[in-house]
């Protein structure tokens, strides 16, 4: 089968309340600034979802000639996760795939600088460049668990799935303190402390 025939073609501003990559009002314009290929990113995600590992390979290895759009798809699962919980979990930031790693501290800094509603490409964009084509596309797998995850997902979310899901049992929410220290030019370090009982 040729890639050709699955074209993995999803309504994803429809499934996701969001922009899709295509849209040529995703990122504000950025993308078309750095040559990305909106239509390569949403194949991708799609072959993922809907389980086409062949697909999902040949997109992978597409979207990965151009780091742009690894960029992209790095910050779209940031920009998911972050909308999702209101913050960005110990296992973006600390764990897994250091290039993900690398790309989830440029976005949380981009945050603090430019403003929390901002989705600014050019700050990823700029760690890709530094990345070979290899370590691109560990990034980018590791960005695509992200995007598909379920946000009950405690080993990709950890801690965080508990400031998501509601107690069953109370309908009071817990309120979590939130700490932030941003430590090098890369680096943040982001804590979340469950308050103490009365």
């Amino acid at each position: 089968m040729s890639f050709v025939d699955h074209r993995h073609e999803r309504d994803i501003a429809a499934e996701l309340g969001d922009p899709a990559p295509y849209d040529p009002a995703w990122l504000n314009g950025q993308g078309r600034t750095l040559a990305v290929d909106g239509t390569v990113v949403a194949q991708l995600y799609g072959a993922a979802w809907e389980g086409c590992a062949d697909c999902r390979e040949d997109s992978l290895e597409q979207l990965c000639r151009n780091p742009g759009q690894v960029a992209a798809l790095a910050l779209w699962a940031c920009t998911r996760v972050m909308d999702t919980f209101n913050d960005l979990p110990r296992e973006m930031l600390e764990r897994g795939d250091p290039a993900l790693r690398r790309l989830t501290r440029a976005y949380s800094n981009s945050t603090f600088r430019h403003g929390f509603e901002a989705r600014e490409l050019p700050d990823l964009h700029k760690v890709c460049l530094e990345l070979d084509l290899r370590t691109l596309q560990a990034a980018a797998e590791r960005a695509l668990q992200f995007l598909l995850a379920d946000p009950a997902d405690s080993v990709l979310f950890g801690s965080l799935t508990g400031a998501y899901t509601p107690s069953d049992e109370d309908d009071t929410q817990e309120h979590y303190a939130l700490t932030r220290q941003v430590i090098g030019p890369d680096e943040v370090a982001i804590t979340l402390t469950l308050p103490h009982g009365d």
